[in-house]
Parts: structure tokens; C-alpha cells; sequence
């Protein structure tokens, strides 16, 4: 390929950039899974027609007394017959729209492609000077390349590349990170949006990427390398946390100005350094202590035998994960870092299936799994938001970190995160025999409640559009909609 040499980046390398290089074989990997997100972005797509699933769905008694029928086949092994009961309440998805495949050779591209490619490898390797020619020459080719070719990768990288080559750090990431949600199985593009990563200093967040490729790509022979750096990365994040806390006082600042001490900002820096696990630990515990948790047994066993269940098909076997229940009618769920999972009362209610369950369970093991919520806490104790959040714990007794879970609440989780939760979660409750829309029809439920205006799953937000997106990831997947339900399940631990 043209212009290797000039576009070698002089990166910090941590520890264990090496073992993600070593994993690089340039082999193409076809992208069997991959998805498009296409039309929700740049809103292409006629938005009557987005959701259109959502406008259709009817969750009366009606509609989950056929569901119950179609459990008594599924469970009797009659999977067709269980299928064709569901099929009379639920509407077909929306056809979606399909990628091309992943490639990765100049000659497979037409001709405009070819000429797109020619002149910004000339422009490149004439190292233009003024602005007007690195985007004439440059990133104008580039663009409708990529634009108009989405299965050639080296179009994507190379774009990210040069973006990297300029100093546009947050343009060079956007493109890898496109081209990610496209073909998420290709690992030189996974290994392209790691090393940018580092070289950013945002070592979490390559440990995400890495994680999110082996979690969902669990027959892939080098997804066992890209955990170990996933680990690799994140001790890389805590060191960074720690030079933070102990070195710049970041955290004691904050502290006495929220609080007139550093102790509330100190104590969340302390458990987070423990590590994912202990910092979920302490956190549950001073929620557990500040809320009126409900203790019915039964309940209780239902959801930590489905959680459990759930939990061993994520890949993070070194968390103790454990499912909790607060008596509040707000219909909301919360993960917490090291898999301690939070369910309201008024989620419990809202929700009328195993699957429907299932599908929430999934999406909060995700986020804890990937380290969402242990970033989101992180990253609010090292800026103002810690401000907010050690003021609201004044006076409290049971612990400094008593609102973590309120924090977790009142802030959306970005877009990517949501679809990186989305992505493992489906996969998992699909592996699982659930009905794979049982988190998609919780999200139907959500939107209704919210009346168009403010959305009561702040955390989550169940917008027309990610509804749209995660019935693309079911048709591209190929999950099944019409696994089991597990109404009367449901019905007989949280009754009606």
C-alpha cells in the first residue's frame, strides 16, 4: 500500500500495545455481523418509517396471553408452532439496510473509487502545505471513498489515518469508530481505533474496544490476546487515576469546595483505585444502606437465578455478580463497576415477561462487563461533576459514596456506550433462548410512558432511533424474536 512510511504515527506505546500489534495478520475478516447504523445517522432514511414496529405493538392482555400460548409449544419443543402463535401479535420488522462486504483490494473498487484513492495517495505523498490543498487533495477523495465504497476498509483507516497525521484527533477517532460499528468483526480496524486510542491517552477506553471484540467474537481464535490486553489497558487507566488523585489533588480540591473537606472525594478515589470489583462493592453497600431495598425472597431468587445465568455467558468470571431490588416506582435499573445490578420496582412493573426481564438484565451485565459505570464514576470524581455528587452525600451516615447510584441515573450513558450494552446484551439474551426483542419491547414500553417528552429512563434513553437500531442488530444477527417469554414465569413471582 502507498505511503506506509509517511503515515507511521509516533505513538506512546503502553505495555501492551505490542500484544494487540501481534495480533495484526492483515488477513481480511470478512464481516459476517456486521450492521448499518447508515440511515440513523445522517438521517437519510424517511423517519415515518423508522420505529414503525413501535407504532404497531399492542401490549394488552390480549397480546401476552398469545405469548403465554407460544411458551406452552416453545417448552413442549414445537419451536415452529411457538412461532407461528407469536407471529399473529407481533408486526415484522422493517427491512433494513444492508452493507456491503468488508474488502480489501484496489481493484475491487469502480473506477471512481480507484480515481478517489489514486489522488489522495498522490496528494499525501506530495505532502501539501496549505490548507486548501490537504482538503482538496486529500480529504475530499477520501470522504466520498468511503462514502461511496463502505466495504473498502483501507479507505476507512486511511482516512483516519491522515486525520491522525494533521492533529485532528477527535476526526481521526469519529472515522475508526464509524467504520467499527460497520464491520465489527475486522480486527485491522479494531487495532487501528486501539492505537489511536492510546496514543490519545484514553487507555479505558481501548480496554473497552478490546473486551467488546472478544466478548462478541468468542470463536475468534486471537479473542483470548485481546482480553489479556483489555486488562492490559484498563491497569494502564488506573495508573492514570492514581497520578491523578495522588499527584495533582484534583479530587481533594473538589472536594473542599463541595463539601468543606476532601473527605468525600478522597473516599470515592479510594474505592475506585481497589479495582472494579471492590469499588462495586462499597458503592452497594452505601445504597443498600441509603435505600429501602425490597427482601421478598422469591423475587429476589427469580431475578439472581436469571442474572446468574445471564451473567456466565459475558466473559467476566472474576466479578461476583449480584441483582438488588429498591422500592421506587420510577421504572429505572442501574449497573454499578464489578457486575452489582439495581432494578426499581417500577421497571419491575412496567415489565410483563422473562424475556422482556432478560432483555434488561442483559443490556446493565453489559455495562458493567465493559466498564461503563466504573468510567462514568472515574471520570465524574476527577471533574466538576463530583462537585454535584459529594454535595448531594452531606449529612448522609451510611457512606461518602452513598449517591453513586444517583449519579449513574441522572446521567445518560453516551451513544456508544448504549450501543456497546446493546451489542453484547442482545447477543447474550438471543444465546440464551430468550425472545431476542424482550429489550426492545421494554424500550416500546418506555417511549409510550414518556409521552414524546422526557424520557423517565434517564439513564437509557428509548428514542425512536435506537429502537430503529436495535431492530437492525436483531434482523442482522439473525436472532430469533419468537424464542421464550416466559409470561406466566414472570406473572407468578410479580404479579399483575
Amino acid at each position: 500500500m502507498i505511503l506506509i512510511n509517511k503515515l507511521q504515527r509516533k505513538r506512546v506505546v503502553a505495555a501492551f500495545l505490542g500484544l494487540v500489534i501481534a495480533l495484526t495478520t492483515n488477513q481480511a475478516v470478512k464481516a459476517q455481523n456486521s450492521y448499518s447504523i447508515g440511515t440513523l445517522e445522517n438521517g437519510s432514511r424517511d423517519r415515518t418509517f423508522i420505529a414503525q414496529v413501535f407504532r404497531q405493538l399492542n401490549f394488552d392482555s390480549i397480546y401476552y396471553q398469545t405469548l403465554s400460548e407460544a411458551d406452552n409449544f416453545y417448552q413442549k419443543g414445537e419451536l415452529n408452532k411457538a412461532k407461528e402463535i407469536q407471529q399473529r401479535v407481533k408486526p415484522g420488522f422493517n427491512p433494513k439496510d444492508i452493507l456491503p462486504p468488508a474488502f480489501d483490494s484496489v481493484s475491487q473498487l469502480d473506477a471512481r473509487g480507484q480515481e478517489y484513492w489514486r489522488i489522495a495517495n498522490n496528494a499525501i505523498e506530495a505532502d501539501p502545505e496549505t490548507e486548501e490543498e490537504i482538503t482538496n487533495g486529500v480529504f475530499v477523495p477520501l470522504q466520498n471513498l468511503v462514502k461511496e465504497n463502505p466495504g473498502f476498509i483501507p479507505g476507512h483507516i486511511l482516512l483516519a489515518d491522515t486525520h491522525d497525521l494533521y492533529r485532528e484527533e477527535k476526526e481521526a477517532l469519529a472515522v475508526i469508530e464509524r467504520a467499527s460499528e460497520m464491520y465489527p468483526a475486522r480486527e485491522d480496524v479494531l487495532d487501528t481505533r486501539i492505537d489511536l486510542l492510546l496514543l490519545y491517552g484514553q487507555p479505558l477506553e481501548a480496554s473497552i474496544a478490546a473486551r467488546e471484540f472478544a466478548f462478541n467474537n468468542p470463536n475468534n481464535p486471537k479473542s483470548k490476546a485481546y482480553e489479556q490486553a483489555a486488562s492490559g489497558y484498563f491497569n494502564d487507566y488506573k495508573k492514570k487515576l492514581n497520578r491523578k488523585i495522588t499527584t495533582s489533588g484534583i479530587l481533594g480540591t473538589i472536594g473542599q469546595v463541595a463539601t468543606g473537606n476532601e473527605l468525600g472525594a478522597l473516599e470515592i478515589g479510594q474505592a475506585l483505585l481497589a479495582g472494579e470489583a471492590a469499588a462495586g462493592q462499597s458503592f452497594a453497600q452505601s445504597i443498600k444502606a441509603q435505600s429501602k431495598m425490597v427482601n421478598n425472597t422469591e423475587q429476589l431468587k427469580y431475578l439472581n437465578d436469571i442474572g446468574q445465568r445471564l451473567a456466565k455467558l459475558m466473559g467476566r468470571d472474576e466479578f461476583d455478580y449480584e441483582f438488588n431490588i429498591i422500592e421506587d416506582p420510577t421504572p429505572n435499573a442501574f449497573a454499578l463497576p464489578g457486575g452489582k445490578i439495581f432494578f426499581h420496582t417500577g421497571m419491575l412493573e412496567l415489565m410483563d415477561s422473562e424475556a422482556e426481564l432478560g432483555g434488561v438484565l442483559a443490556h446493565e451485565i453489559a455495562h458493567s462487563v465493559l466498564s461503563h459505570s466504573y468510567k462514568r464514576i472515574g471520570e465524574s470524581a476527577l471533574t466538576g461533576t463530583a462537585s454535584n455528587l459529594i454535595g448531594s452525600m452531606l449529612g448522609r451516615e451510611a457512606g461518602i459514596a452513598s449517591n453513586v447510584g444517583g449519579l449513574l441515573l441522572s446521567q445518560k450513558f453516551s451513544r456508544d456506550k448504549e450501543k456497546q450494552s446493546d451489542i453484547l446484551g442482545l447477543r447474550v439474551l438471543d444465546a440464551s433462548g430468550y425472545a431476542a426483542d424482550g429489550l426492545y419491547n421494554v424500550m416500546a414500553k418506555l417511549k409510550r410512558l414518556s409521552g414524546g417528552g422526557a424520557n423517565l429512563l434517564s439513564s437509557h434513553p428509548a428514542s425512536e432511533e435506537r429502537m430503529r437500531y436495535l431492530e437492525e442488530l436483531i434482523q442482522t444477527n439473525g436472532y430469533n424474536r419468537y424464542g421464550y417469554e416466559g409470561v406466566d414465569a414472570y406473572r407468578r413471582v410479580f404479579p399483575r
